[in-house]
């Protein structure tokens, strides 16, 4: 009679299961499914739309409204400066200026719509104008005062520079997006993107030679001008967003570090790119052979020649990124699957401003972000223009991770693979976020017929976990492999 023996496991072999067990158990992280993009619980806000250089050029904005309401000193200088307190730097560079309306300016808590407030040099966004103050003649008669120039000076402009500042820490949105974790396929090499802006400062160790020649849309693009040049900074920091290098001594990095930017200056007004210089400037991004095209101003939409300049873009090969436009903005037309609309968030992911409902197609930081400044140093900024370049450069990344995809399919990835794309109710995006926060590890990684394979952003443990799956059944085949022998 045959007898039952039991198989006795080698002694060392239950203190290596324990020991792969643990290391699988401490390093898994389990995969939850994205959580819906929050809903604001109040309406957000609706934001709206220096020092004299030598040749009597300035910085300034126009005060606008906020929901209904004049809007305060310290919100502009929260917007244009990154920070509410420096309020009272632009009340001194203004104080005692007659305005349009005939007031002087001679209270920091008093604002009326339409006054023209200079600010100081490392001012940013989209509303900062560059140039000698619009010469107005006040409501009030005043001493007549001799009239400024309104078109710049024959001689060569000279451009205020940003201070060597750096700004301490990894920036919120770097935290948010981890863009290391997306470079297992490359940093944007071999991809141009178009800035389509102010220009962009060429000089910047950040962009490392790799900022090109690009045009100037606003005059002929034929007769050799450059965009490779930026006065006010604001091409300069979506550029840094874009694609910035880590420099000693600070941690800030652009999200494709490795891209080629050509700068192509475009005109705006009151924050509005104009329409016919933003036509010539797509044309010259897609001449150019730009995989990606971002504009730093608002796109007027209901504008019949720039609808067609961006299907023609898109027909080119070049994925657009705009911003979502706000929602007292009327109704525009449709724009081609290859345009990303995108709106901005800050690090609570409430929404930077109201946009027009079903017209955002995702959501990137655009609240006190960072960037490079002109001249040196970096600069924070708020405003949907700065969520525009965080999403120009992802779609940097996926189009060198896969250049088979045409503009359209790469404009359709970042979609696919944003935070709340898998949890959309009904397969439907939300009327103001969209399909959620852009996911940069997660587009990159996708497989290259649609959805994101399962991605954890922050760390390894995925690997991690499977390596030690594997070892952990190699040590049990070994252990009875041994046993049978004996």
């Amino acid at each position: 009679m045959t007898g039952r023996h039991r198989v006795r496991w080698p002694r060392p072999l239950p203190a290596l299961l324990l020991c792969w067990l643990g290391l699988l158990a401490s390093t898994m992280v389990p995969a939850v499914p994205a959580a819906a993009v929050p809903a604001p619980t109040t309406a957000p806000p609706d934001l709206p739309g220096g020092a004299v250089a030598p040749n009597g050029f300035v910085k300034y904005v126009v005060v606008g409204a906020a929901q209904g309401r004049v809007e305060h000193l310290w919100e502009v200088a929260l917007r244009v400066l990154g920070d509410a307190e420096r309020y009272l730097e632009i009340f001194a560079l203004n104080k005692g200026r007659v305005q349009p309306d005939g007031v002087p300016v001679t209270d920091p808590a008093v604002l009326r719509r339409g006054w023209l407030l200079v600010v100081p040099w490392d001012a940013v966004g989209a509303e900062v104008s560059y140039g000698p103050l619009p010469v107005f003649t006040p409501a009030s008669p005043t001493a007549s005062r001799r009239p400024r120039p309104t078109v710049p000076p024959a001689s060569e402009v000279v451009c205020t520079v940003a201070p060597g500042r750096r700004i301490g820490g990894v920036p919120w949105a770097q935290l948010r997006l981890t863009p290391e974790v997306a470079w297992t396929r490359g940093r944007g090499a071999n991809v141009t993107v178009a800035v389509l802006d102010s220009g962009v400062d060429g000089a910047l160790p950040a962009l490392d030679g790799r900022v090109r020649p690009g045009a100037d849309a606003t005059v002929d693009p034929t007769d050799g001008s450059r965009g490779d040049r930026d006065c006010t900074g604001h091409g300069t920091a979506m550029a840094g967003i874009v694609a910035a290098s880590r420099q000693r001594g600070t941690d800030f990095v652009g999200l494709a570090p490795e891209a080629t930017i050509v700068p192509v200056r475009i005109g705006r007004s009151a924050g509005t790119a104009d329409s016919a210089s933003l036509v010539t400037a797509l044309r010259v991004a897609t001449a150019a052979g730009a995989g990606v095209a971002l504009i730093g101003a608002s796109v007027d939409t209901t504008d019949k020649r720039v609808v067609a300049a961006l299907r023609t873009a898109v027909a080119r090969g070049t994925t657009v990124v705009v911003a979502a436009r706000a929602a007292t903005a009327p109704a525009g037309t449709t724009l081609p699957e290859g345009v990303l609309r995108v709106g901005a968030v800050g690090p609570d992911d409430r929404l930077a401003e109201v946009y027009r409902s079903g017209e955002v197609d995702v959501v990137a930081p655009g609240v006190d972000v960072v960037s490079l400044g002109i001249g040196s140093g970096e600069v924070q900024g708020t405003g949907t223009d700065y969520a525009v370049a965080f999403v120009a450069g992802l779609v940097a990344l996926v189009r060198a991770s896969e250049p088979r995809l045409d503009a359209v399919a790469a404009a359709a990835r970042v979609r696919a693979t944003a935070d709340g794309a898998s949890t959309a109710a009904a397969g439907r995006p939300d009327p103001w976020y969209g399909w959620g926060m852009i996911n940069p590890a997660a587009a990159v990684n996708a497989t290259l017929a649609g959805p994101a394979t399962t991605v954890e952003r922050r760390s390894p443990a995925g690997a991690i976990a499977v390596l030690a799956t594997i070892l952990t059944l190699a040590t049990l085949t070994v252990g009875l492999r041994r046993r049978r022998r004996h």
